[in-house]
């Protein structure tokens, strides 16, 4: 007999077999016990959740003669024509393969035809999101008023592709992640069938490698049940995969809380040599900070981490280096880079820029980092390692000599060399006034300065402004102070505002009004006002 995978093989067929969607079987069994038979059905979750397993227990349960709690109870003539493949009354369509307009027309045109041998004619459409737009439409009538025999189970990981006009027709399920512990006790009890001895640690990871998708999980325990016929191990798992050597991560993450960049560039070179990717390093690298911060945060870590004894112990000790705004930067740093991966055509320079930021705090400004240094000095005041070293502290003896500050003579203050008015230019001249109204904060002022004109006539400047209403505000005594504090190393000069010259303005323009009058023709030119 060829061999079956284990996730086939361990395939529910019941619902009582069904792990970790025990609110879906509740309401399933419910409806097939009182009768209250929906006629369209939506399953959406994860992949490797139990959707299409649970769709084919309902297909035979809402069928089954003679069904226990529920169930179908696998004795009965009608259970036993839809366990074989040649059964006609439940039809299961991939939509990723048959996803247009023609397959559905089809479906619509059978959905007709009465079940051969059973009560309902139930059709399971899996990846449903996958029809096109136009299948979709063909769909949408037969969804809304179906033929009394007939039941549609569609099944679907991305149901946000799927339009609110189906939406709305189905009754929608929501399966859920399965949780580790029940993972880890179906992986147990299918080893001790088989007679697999392993270590608890290792079925554990493989049941956290398996992110909450039971098929996911399987798979691996299938490759580790084949990988020795000895007793299964942590390491052995960790081998399966692809993870690093536990010990040059541990020595990695170590020497960043230690703050060694070069030890941690040597690193990086040894684990680089090995041949793995970055991106599974960085992902490693990350999994294991989030072990850590578990470690400094929960008073039962040993039991939510479930790994052996010598590697808590080893966590244990390189979680005590570091505080918890620490690990929660680092871990913040490594998530970024790994984001950045897909963007950089050099992933090795990305980890190491990560791993360098993550050493050398010192060189990151985010607030996160901040906290962080304030948080790792702070305990170590509190556990007395913060010092001064000696030859920087200056002691002094109790005297009743008074103390004196030395003063500066006044000889030999620092003396200002200043300089002429006209050895400066207008522009250089006015781009020191604005810079200085814009730090003394003379918003008024440096607005009016934009538009005014700078020219130097000997000792004098000259303020040209383009309105009477600026010159008026040039005048006054207060603003021509500001404008000579800007000017602090300039020697005594006069300020002279000129006037408004508006009228001058107009006939230059009315000037040149009639000169290109002159060379068009008053015919073409026209004057706007």
């Amino acid at each position: 007999m060829e061999y079956l995978a284990l996730y086939r093989r361990y395939r529910p067929n019941t619902f009582d077999k069904l792990i970790g969607q025990e609110h879906i079987v509740s309401t399933l069994v419910n409806q097939i016990e009182n009768q209250r038979l929906g006629h369209a059905y939506l399953f959406t979750g994860t992949r490797g959740t139990g959707k299409t397993s649970c769709a084919k227990i309902f297909a035979k349960a809402i069928n089954c003669e003679n069904p226990v709690n529920g169930s179908p109870c696998e004795k009965c003539a009608t259970c036993r024509s839809l366990s074989q493949a040649s059964n006609m009354d439940v039809i299961e369509i991939d939509a990723a393969s048959n996803n247009g307009v023609n397959e559905i027309r089809e479906l619509k045109e059978n959905v007709q035809y009465p079940p051969v041998s059973c009560k309902y004619k139930v059709y399971i459409i899996d990846e449903v999101h996958m029809l096109t737009g136009q299948a979709f439409n063909a769909l949408l009538k037969t969804l809304e008023e179906p033929p009394k025999h007939a039941v549609f189970i569609l099944a679907t990981t991305e149901v946000h592709k799927i339009p609110a006009t189906i939406l709305s027709r189905c009754m929608r399920f929501d399966f859920r992640l399965i949780p580790v512990n029940e993972i880890t006790s179906l992986i147990a009890s299918i080893y001790d069938e088989q007679g697999k001895s392993y270590e608890k640690e290792a079925i554990t990871a493989i049941a956290k490698a398996g992110e909450g998708s039971i098929r996911d999980a399987l798979s691996i325990a299938d490759i580790a049940l084949s990988y020795s016929n000895e007793k299964l191990t942590y390491q052995d798992v960790m081998t399966i995969l692809g993870a690093f050597n536990t010990e040059v991560l541990y020595e990695f993450i170590q020497t960043i809380f230690l703050g060694k960049v070069g030890g941690v560039l040597e690193i990086i070179d040894k684990l680089c040599s090995l041949g793995r990717s970055v991106g599974v390093l960085i992902k490693d690298v990350v999994s294991l900070l989030r072990d850590l911060l578990i470690i400094k945060t929960c008073n039962n870590a040993r039991e939510i981490l479930s790994i052996p004894e010598d590697k808590f112990n080893a966590l244990k000790t390189i979680s005590d280096l570091a505080v918890e705004e620490k690990i929660l930067r680092t871990m913040e740093i490594f998530s970024e880079a790994e984001s950045s991966l897909k963007y950089s055509n050099h992933p090795r320079v990305v980890f190491e820029w990560a791993s360098v930021k993550a050493t050398r705090p010192e060189t990151d400004y985010s607030i996160d980092a901040l906290l962080s240094r304030i948080k790792t000095l702070e305990e170590k005041i509190e556990k007395g390692e913060f010092t001064v070293k000696e030859e920087k502290i200056q002691k002094f003896t109790e005297t009743k000599e008074e103390i004196k500050i030395p003063t500066v003579p006044k000889d030999e203050e620092k003396k200002v060399e200043k300089i002429a008015l006209s050895s400066l230019d207008g522009e250089m001249v006015k781009a020191r006034i604005l810079s200085f109204l814009r730090k003394s904060g003379s918003e008024l002022l440096w607005n009016i300065m934009q538009t005014v004109i700078v020219s130097i006539k000997n000792n004098t400047l000259v303020l040209t402004p383009t309105s009477s209403t600026d010159g008026e505000l040039l005048i006054k005594i207060g603003n021509q102070e500001k404008i000579k504090n800007a000017l602090g190393d300039v020697l005594d000069f006069e300020i002279e505002v000129e006037e408004y010259k508006k009228e001058k303005l107009l006939s230059e323009v009315d000037d040149a009004t009639e000169r290109i009058k002159k060379i068009f023709g008053e015919d073409i030119v026209i004057i706007k006002k």
